[in-house]
C-alpha cells in the first residue's frame, strides 16, 4: 500500500513539473514563433484552464499522498515541508485558473478593442502586463514547488 501511495506522489510531481516545463519551455515558445497573434490568444485561451486544470489535479493527488503517507507511516517534517508545497501549488493553480486567467482574458479583450480604434490605454496596457507578469511569477513558483518536491522525496 506505502509503494502505491508512494508511486501516486512521484506520479503527482512528475505531472506538475512536466506539465510546466513542457508548456513554458515547449509549447509557449514554438506557438509564439508559429501563429500569428490572433490565433495564438485562441488556442492560449483554451490551454490554459486545461493547464491549471492539470496542475489542481497534480496538486490534490500530491496533497493527498502525503497525508495518507503521514497516517500509514511515520510522520517526518518532511511531509509536513511536502503537504504545505503542495497547499501552495494548489492556491496559485487556483488563482491562476480563476480570477486571473478571466480578468487577463477580459482585459486582454479591453486592450484589442482599443487597438482596433488606434488608441490604447496605458494604464489599462500597464495592469495587464502587471496581471501577465504576476501568472509568469505564479507558474515559476509552481515549478520550484515541483522541483523541491522532488527533491524531499528522495529524503525520506
Amino acid at each position: 500500500m506505502v509503494s502505491l501511495i508512494e508511486y501516486l506522489h512521484l506520479l503527482a510531481v512528475a505531472v506538475l513539473v512536466g506539465k510546466v516545463v513542457l508548456l513554458s519551455f515547449l509549447v509557449a515558445p514554438i506557438l509564439a514563433k508559429t501563429l500569428e497573434r490572433e490565433p495564438f490568444g485562441k488556442v492560449v485561451r483554451q490551454l490554459f484552464p486545461a493547464y491549471y486544470a492539470l496542475g489542481l489535479g497534480a496538486g490534490f493527488t500530491g496533497l493527498v499522498s502525503v497525508i495518507i503517507l503521514g497516517i500509514i507511516g511515520e510522520t517526518h517534517a518532511l511531509h509536513h515541508l511536502a503537504a504545505g508545497l503542495w497547499l501552495a501549488v494548489i492556491a496559485a493553480e487556483a488563482y491562476c485558473r480563476s480570477p486571473l486567467t478571466p480578468q487577463s482574458n477580459a482585459m486582454r479583450d479591453r486592450l484589442k478593442e482599443q487597438e482596433s480604434r488606434g488608441v490604447v490605454d496605458p494604464v489599462l496596457q500597464n495592469e495587464w502586463n502587471r496581471l501577465h507578469q504576476r501568472s509568469v511569477y505564479l507558474n515559476s513558483l509552481v515549478l520550484l514547488a515541483g522541483l523541491s518536491l522532488l527533491g524531499l522525496v528522495r529524503r525520506w
